[in-house]
């Protein structure tokens, strides 16, 4: 073949492929479109928290919030609370106070912050609280523990966006001693308390000590209020446990514990020797499982419950204002069901009953069989004791 013709066939094999080239593309089959269509995303805005409907905040007193016990036990309402309103974690939070003169600026740190509710733990909170309330009329604030007072604490003033919520002690602190008074084998019992001017401690103690003298007058009772401040009273267990076992050597063989962490010392530190124990504000058999072994039952008041449905009523126009009184009793026996003998059941029945009708005052002295008076307390509320039910095991 010619010079010539190869150039001109392989002219005419370029033209071939520049025409394929130029022309249409063919059809593609539905495969194909399938394998290479990107997906085309719609567009998005970046995610935004959800704006909080309320905010809710809790402020300590110097007590920890994991103390196992009361703090806990309020926080634990404004938790659940939160989840009934359908509030994300971001709408409640808390702040643990360090320090006493910090109770106020702990306040204001989260009114600044636009929180509507606020939830303020102990008795040495009143004072604050009671001015918040009167500072900031719009802001719902609820007290446990706390009588709604004047600043100076000189008589009530009752302001409807502060309710303070308070419990008989007395009658879950008798009925706990009506246990430890019934179970005891050496006659000898003794417990271990937080500072002595806070008067729900004052309670638990008055009426655990009537509640065993009522059962058993000969017993004797050793109870040890701590000698601190209230920056320590309440988180002091190498104090509480020291005591306990102090108790222990001079022949207690059942212990309660009352004042938080100082309380939880005292517990732990009986339980390790072998002595049976009471619980105190909430059932401890569940949040302190370091007692499991050894704890009858709890001096219990619903604190979780109640934070909880004040909460609530302040979404929904129907906060009381003025002070509530919550219920108040003894947790279940748990691993003592069988070993608490049922006369004891039986008479804390009873006991209950008449607390109920008024027969028994558990916070008032009355005079023994022996002719010995019981204990007293100045921090005694009203004789009436509605809304506080025994809580049967």
């Amino acid at each position: 073949m010619s010079k010539k013709l190869y150039s001109l066939l392989a002219l005419l094999i370029a033209a071939a492929f520049v025409l394929a080239a130029c022309g249409p593309a063919p059809e593609p089959t539905e495969a194909q479109e399938q394998a290479t269509e990107a997906p085309v995303a719609e567009a998005t805005e970046a995610p935004v928290a959800a704006e909080c409907a309320y905010k809710i905040g809790f402020v300590t007193d110097v007590g920890k919030l994991r103390d196992q016990g009361f703090n806990e036990a309020g926080w634990n309402g404004v938790e659940q609370a939160a989840a009934e309103l359908g509030l994300g974690e971001d709408c409640i939070a808390y702040i643990e106070t360090a320090d006493s003169a910090d109770y106020i600026p702990n306040i204001e740190s989260f009114i600044s912050e636009g929180y509507t509710i606020i939830v303020t733990s102990g008795f040495a909170m009143g004072a604050a609280t009671h001015q918040a309330g009167i500072d900031h009329p719009d802001i719902f604030f609820i007290g446990t523990d706390q009588t709604q007072v004047l600043p100076d604490f000189s008589g009530p003033e009752l302001l409807p966006n502060v309710t303070g919520l308070i419990f008989r002690e007395d009658v879950s602190g008798f009925l706990a001693g009506a246990v430890a008074g019934s179970m005891t084998e050496s006659n000898v019992v003794g417990g271990a308390y937080g500072c002595p001017f806070i008067p729900a401690v004052a309670r638990f103690e008055v009426g655990y000590y009537n509640g065993v003298k009522y059962v058993n007058p000969d017993a004797t009772i050793l109870d040890v209020y701590h000698p601190g401040s209230l920056d320590v009273c309440f988180v002091d267990p190498e104090w509480a446990s020291e005591t306990a076992n102090t108790l222990i050597a001079q022949g207690a063989d059942v212990i309660f514990g009352a004042g938080g962490l100082t309380g939880n010392g005292a517990l732990i530190a009986a339980c390790n020797s072998g002595v049976n124990v009471v619980g105190v504000d909430v059932d401890q058999f569940v949040s302190l499982p370091e007692t499991e072994a050894c704890i009858m039952t709890s001096a219990v008041k619903d604190l979780q419950a109640k934070v909880s449905e004040l909460i609530i009523s302040a979404t929904d126009g129907t906060f009381p204002g003025g002070e509530m009184f919550g219920p108040a009793g003894l947790a279940p026996f748990h691993n003592f069901e069988d070993v608490i003998p049922q006369d004891v059941k039986d008479q804390l029945a009873t006991i209950s009953a008449a607390i109920q009708s008024g027969e028994i005052d558990p916070c008032a002295p009355f005079t023994l069989p022996n002719g010995d008076a019981s204990n007293g307390s100045t921090f005694c509320t009203p004789s009436s004791v509605e809304g506080n039910p025994y809580v049967a095991p």
